[in-house]
């Protein structure tokens, strides 16, 4: 491809419409232009004169996002490039995958050949080879990838040479682009794509709701929130993290610290009934964990995230969370999670030691004014996010532990607000 001086045809509108071989719903280049501009998503199709291949690139600059889909001359997409703009003039590729098709297969056939790696800015990465597909086995290995194969100019709009530099062909200084002709012009149509987000928290206000009910496999109630102890924090920076963990990235806490002091801990919980035998039972599930950081309601939510995370790298449904291999989680304060963390380890502490019936324990030092606090992780073993809560006028409201075992539940009446 770009062989000599070749001509690029240049259409823009909402994304490619591989069964009709057509730009769905076409827009101007002004138009297309103007959504540029405000960050609103758009696409470009980019096909060679005389090729029956081509380039879709998916933009959407308000979630830093660029994403090429690249044909093949029989329509299958065969190469996929998830782009993030981290920097003003800068792309970063955060995810690739191909495939590689015989003769005959379909699109993304199950036993089509796949190489999809995963990329950090801090020059790690994971690359993970399927020669056969879901019909073989998996190689995976770290990306040998280069600083200049992760990293891009951000091109400017009407400049779409530098996409074909990202994909890897060459000659893409010699080539023309030229606008083509808009078939079917204002025809409206939805997009057929969107930009991956990461997860987004759901809930996190009713969990803690008294008589808030919502509907999973079951029908849940949530119950009165329960008092799990006071969560000392003499230099304002909180850990998440599993007690039984020895030292791990956790323990430097998070990024958005609050004033330095002594914070209320809450533990939620719903609970739904069972027959089993001829019997009713009453199963009640832990939810979530909060750290109240103000009386004032929390109208707003944010990742709490670690040094050198960034939610921009996030693909759909992702997180970044701590994660749990005892079923159980704590909160502490950085400055001695580590040895706070030992001490419940070891089943010994220098200060207090506190257990509830409700799973929850306490472990105090009184020496240095800190505590642990320890509570059941949910349904066991996994990876949790933690949000941060802020108030209409932005400060910190409470920091909120999700179980997820009510994130995809839907709510089916709220009750009284419990605490607020």
């Amino acid at each position: 491809m770009m062989a000599g001086r070749a001509i690029v045809e240049v259409a823009y509108g909402e994304g490619w419409d591989p069964g009709r071989a057509a730009v769905l719903g076409p827009v101007s280049s002004a138009v297309a232009a103007a959504r540029d501009a405000a960050g609103q998503p758009y696409a470009v199709v980019l096909r060679q004169e005389g090729s029956h291949g081509l380039i879709v690139a998916h933009v959407a600059w308000e979630r830093h996002y660029l994403g090429l889909w690249v044909y093949d001359a029989r329509g299958r997409r065969f190469l996929e490039m998830d782009l993030r703009r981290l920097a003003e003039d800068r792309l970063f590729l955060a995810h690739q995958r191909g495939w590689a098709y015989e003769d005959g297969m379909p699109e993304f056939a199950a036993d089509a050949g796949r190489v999809t790696t995963r990329l950090w800015p801090d020059g790690s990465g994971t690359r993970i080879v399927e020669p056969r597909g879901d019909k073989g086995g998996s190689l995976h290995t770290t990306a040998d990838v280069p600083e200049e194969r992760r990293w891009f100019p951000v091109p400017a709009f009407g400049r779409w040479q530098g996409l074909f530099a990202v994909l890897g062909f060459p000659g893409a200084d010699s080539c023309e682009l030229r606008e083509s002709p808009q078939v079917h012009e204002g025809e409206t149509a939805l997009p057929n794509w969107r930009a991956p987000q990461g997860m987004r928290p759901r809930h996190l206000n009713e969990l803690f709701t008294a008589g808030a009910r919502f509907t999973a496999d079951e029908a849940y109630t949530v119950r009165d929130p329960i008092e799990a102890g006071t969560l000392h924090l003499p230099s304002g920076r909180l850990v998440a993290r599993d007690p039984m963990y020895r030292a791990c990235e956790q323990d430097a806490g998070f990024t958005v610290p609050v004033a330095p002091g002594s914070y209320p801990v809450q533990l939620a919980s719903a609970g739904y009934t069972a027959e089993h035998l001829g019997r009713t039972l009453v199963i009640d599930e832990y939810t979530a964990v909060r750290v109240r950081v103000s009386e004032r309601p929390a109208v707003s939510w944010e990742p709490a995230l670690l040094e050198g995370q960034d939610e921009r790298l996030l693909r759909d449904g992702e997180f970044h969370g701590f994660g749990v291999d005892s079923g159980t989680g704590c909160f502490v304060d950085a400055t001695m999670a580590g040895e706070l963390g030992e001490r419940f380890r070891g089943g010994r502490a220098a200060g207090t030691w506190k257990e509830n019936d409700h799973g929850i324990t306490i472990v105090d030092d009184p020496a240095t004014g800190t505590n642990l606090i320890a509570y059941p992780s949910g349904r066991g073993d996994g990876s949790y996010p933690v949000w941060i809560g802020r108030d209409t006028d932005g400060e910190v409201a409470c920091f909120v532990a999700d179980m997820l075992v009510l994130h995809r539940a839907t709510p089916t009446r709220t009750a009284r607000c419990a605490g607020h």
